[in-house]
């Protein structure tokens, strides 16, 4: 089990919704996607990123850049309502975190 901890907000738009993530005690390096996932099963993928060697949000980590959050921004065409939850997965298929719409 990962200790990953996550928190989206979301914001209603015309196109669809707007998600900002933020991702703590993640550890690098590994290349990372926020998934939407439907209430009718769909996936949407909303954004990808590397994590560099340091990590983020790392609570006693060395250096100030370590401890920082990451924030990452993303869109989906999926109204908010019609998002189920959110997955933080791995590119080789590891789901890190899943958190409630």
């Amino acid at each position: 089990a990962t200790r990953v901890s996550a928190t989206v907000a979301l914001e209603k738009k015309a196109w669809g919704t707007e998600t900002v993530l933020e991702l703590k005690n993640l550890k690098g390096p590994q290349k990372c996607s926020l998934i939407a996932v439907g209430k009718n099963g769909e996936r949407e993928t909303l954004s990808s990123w590397t994590v560099p060697d340091w990590g983020y949000g790392i609570p006693d980590a060395a250096t100030d850049k370590a401890k920082k959050p990451l924030y990452v921004h993303g869109g989906a065409a999926f109204a908010p309502h019609q998002i189920s939850h959110f997955e933080v997965m791995t590119f080789d298929g590891k789901r890190l975190v899943e958190v409630d719409a």
